[in-house]
Order: structure tokens, then sequence, then C-alpha cells
């Protein structure tokens, strides 16, 4: 740090503390405001590349279109701070606490986000890109139209968020809480979802080629007319869920709980459902052909006009089972 930034940090600083909140525009290349108390500043479109911002108050503040690459954010308290179009790439916010904070149009690729607090915080076309956000809080935040490819959301807390149009593909959301989120037509090809809960979530249209989501909790989910061929759903529950219309050919769905699911005019071409539970599901118009199901159960299922050519059934149960011609078996 030169003499002149040095100086600027401090009389920023001095000014602050005499009343002063507007600094648009300033030239804070590398400043130490470790632990400052910066609430309702105005620092828009001001440069504060590898800026020291540790614990520091930025509560109400406007830091949008602010240059925050490299800028250390840790443990700063940014609730409702605007950082719309801000650019925070491989920016650390280890912790920060940024409740209902704007974040929309923001790029963050590669930046630290663990254990962050961004609950209500708008994040609408962002870039999450590489980025870290183990244990981040996102309950009920605004992510419509989010890059987030090959981001980490191990174990984040989604409930309740808002993904519409999302990109997570190759993204790692295992054991996160995805109850109630809204991804409707979302991205998630090859993203890992294992033990991930995913009860009551909007899945409509959403693209889940190759995912793997063994062991998630899928209870009353919404997947209708999206795409899960050749996704690992080994192990799932998916009591009750909307499969109507869905794509789930060559899908891995070995033990899979599907108890009175919908799987109307469904594609299971080839798919592997041994010893998976369709009790009381409804399968009418699917296309089951080549499909593994040896060892099922499905009692009391709903096969009207599916199709079964050379579907495996050795050893399934179909007690009460509505065959294809309308017969019961």
């Amino acid at each position: 740090m030169d003499l002149s930034q040095l100086e600027n940090g401090q009389t920023i600083l001095k000014r602050y503390q005499q009343g002063e909140r507007d600094f648009h525009r300033e030239n804070l290349l590398k400043a130490d405001l470790s632990k400052a108390n910066l609430n309702r500043i105005n620092l828009a479109s001001s440069q504060l590349t590898k800026a020291n911002l540790i614990e520091a108050k930025l509560i109400g503040s406007n830091l949008s279109n602010t240059n925050l690459t490299k800028a250390n954010l840790s443990n700063s308290c940014a609730i409702e701070t605007n950082l719309s179009n801000a650019i925070l790439i491989e920016a650390i916010l280890l912790k920060v606490n940024a409740i209902g904070a704007i974040f929309s149009g923001a790029i963050l690729d590669r930046a630290d986000l663990r254990g962050a607090c961004l609950i209500n915080s708008s994040l609408i076309d962002a870039s999450l890109i590489g980025s870290k956000l183990k244990e981040a809080n996102l309950t009920r935040a605004s992510l419509t139209r989010v890059k987030a490819i090959e981001a980490n959301l191990y174990r984040a807390n989604l409930t309740g968020a808002i993904l519409t149009e999302a990109d997570l593909s190759l993204a790692n959301i295992r054991q996160a809480n995805l109850m109630r989120v809204c991804l409707d037509r979302a991205k998630l090809e090859k993203t890992n979802l294992e033990n991930a809960n995913l009860s009551l979530a909007n899945l409509r249209g959403a693209n889940l080629k190759a995912a793997y989501l063994k062991g998630a909790n899928l209870e009353g989910v919404d997947l209708s007319d999206a795409d899960l061929s050749d996704a690992d759903l080994s192990e799932v529950n998916l009591t009750g869920a909307k499969l109507d219309r869905a794509n789930l050919e060559k899908t891995q769905l070995t033990h899979a709980n599907l108890t009175g699911s919908n799987l109307f005019n469904t594609i299971l071409r080839g798919a592997n459902l041994s010893a998976a539970n369709l009790c009381k599901a409804g399968l009418l118009l699917s296309d089951l052909q080549e499909a593994n199901l040896s060892g099922a159960n499905l009692d009391e299922a709903n096969l009207i006009a599916a199709k079964l050519d050379r579907t495996n059934f050795l050893t399934a149960s179909l007690l009460k089972t509505i065959m294809p011609n309308g017969s019961q078996s």
C-alpha cells in the first residue's frame, strides 16, 4: 500500500466520523477498514480491490458497482447492504452477516462464502461459479437465474429459496436443505444432491440429467416434465411425488420409495426399479419398456395403457394391480 492509499483510507474514516456519508467512486485499493463502523456509507462504484473489511459494519450501505475483487469481508455485518452489480471475484466473505442484502447482478465467482448468513438476500442474475457456500444460510433467498456452476453448497440451508432457471450444473449440494425450494426449469445436470432434503420442492421442467440423488428426500416433490435420464435416484424417497411426463430413461431407482406417486405418461424406458416400492403409484400411459422391476412392489398400482414390452417383473408383487388392459391381477 502506498502513502496515498493509506491516506485515503484514514481520511475517509475521519470524514465519516465527522458525519459525511457520500464516498462514491473513491480509490480504496488495499485499504484497511477492518472493524470500522461504516453503516449507511455510500461507496458506490468505488475501488476496493484487496481491501480489508474484516468485522466492518456496513449495515444499509451502498456498495453497488463496487470492485471488491479479493477483498476480505469475513465476519462483517452487511445487513440490507446494496452490493448489486459489485465485483467480488475471489472475495472472502466467511461468516458474513448479509441478511436482506442485495447481490443482484454481482459477480462472486470463486468467492468464499462458507457459513455466510444470506437469509432473505437477493442474488438474482448473480454469478457464483465455483464459489464456496458450505453451510451457508440462504433461507428464502432469491436466486433466480443465478449461475452457480461447480459451486459448493454442501450442507447449505436453502429452505424456501427461489432458484427459477438457476444453473447449478456440476454443483455439490450434498446433504443440503432445499425444502420447499423453487427450482422451476433449473439446470442441475450432473449435480450431486446425495442425501439432500428436497421435500415439497418445485422442480417442474428441471434438467437433472445424470444427477446424483442417492438417498435424497423427494417426498411430495413436483418433477413434472423434468429430465432425470441417466440420473441416480437409488434409495430416494419419492412418496407422493409428481413425475407426470418426466423423462426417467435409464434412471437408477433401485430401492426407491414411490408410494402413491404420479407417473402419468412418464418415460421409464430401460430404468432400473428393482426392489422399488410403487404401491398405489399411478403409471397410466407410462413407458416401462425394457425396465427392470424385479422384486418391486406394484400392489394396487395403476398400469392402464402402460407400455410393458420386455419389462422384467421377476418376483415383483402385483397384488390388486390394474394391468394395461384394465384387468386386475
